[in-house]
């Protein structure tokens, strides 16, 4: 009798655990299947953030595109009007711009927006917003035809009012250019931000650094796989 008391019990306590295995079962199957939408949901949701990002990037960028940067004018140049002294001084470096000072609009020019530099540091950017895209590209083109342009004894960069991002890239190709040239090897930065170099007999067009990894890494370079620190006030 107590032999048979003691088996029920036994058996009770199994229906009971196998109740909970199953209800265990159960949940982990429903833990699973939730997991696995939310990595798909995670997944899309990451996707979709990269092409905002890249979206917003692009509209910065052409938001900026009647932007120029002049980089290394010295600090307390403009007198009391940033955009009059512009637009004499534009035509002044530019030996041979087709346009007159009346023919440049502008709708606003301010240094960058940072910290006014110390005594010893390179004086912050002037950034250009013109109100003819055209108008803009002559002067930068001719700029860039002209190569040295110097304001008094002081040489002046021009170039286009990229988005921090875009400077950031291009800053990491330019360091890479840098290094390539060391080794002789002919490379150059493109726009936006792309690297073309000499490999063998054949020049190739990068889309980005990472994509060029594998080359460089043959050629025994040593490539800085983190985001390379963009100096706003670089030389260009």
């Amino acid at each position: 009798m107590q032999l048979e008391t003691s088996v029920e019990g036994l058996s009770a306590q199994l229906t009971k655990l196998e109740k909970r295995v199953v209800d265990a079962e159960e949940r982990i199957t429903v833990t699973e299947e939730t997991t696995a939408a939310h990595g798909k949901a995670i997944g899309f949701l990451l996707q979709r953030e990269t092409e905002l990002v890249e979206r917003c990037e692009d509209l910065q960028n052409r938001a900026r595109r009647q932007n120029l940067r002049l980089y290394q004018v010295p600090e307390g140049s403009k007198g009391r009007d940033m955009v009059t002294f512009i637009k004499k001084l534009l035509p002044t470096v530019l030996t041979d711009l087709p346009l007159k000072e009346d023919d440049i609009r502008i709708d606003r020019a301010h240094r960058a927006l940072m910290p006014k530099p110390k005594e010893n540091d390179p004086p912050r950017s002037i950034v250009i917003r013109f109100a003819d895209y055209t108008v803009k590209e002559q002067i930068l083109q001719q700029a860039w035809k002209q190569r040295t342009v110097k304001m008094g004894e002081r040489q002046i960069y021009f170039d286009n009012d990229y988005s921090p991002e875009l400077q950031r890239k291009r800053a990491q190709v330019r360091y890479v250019v840098k290094q390539l040239k060391q080794k002789s090897i002919k490379a150059k930065c493109l726009c936006p931000a792309r690297l073309r170099m000499s490999v063998g007999s054949e020049e190739i067009t990068f889309q980005t650094v990472m994509d060029a990894v594998p080359v460089l890494q043959d050629l025994n370079m040593q490539f800085r796989k983190r985001n390379t620190k963009y100096q706003e006030e670089e030389k260009p």
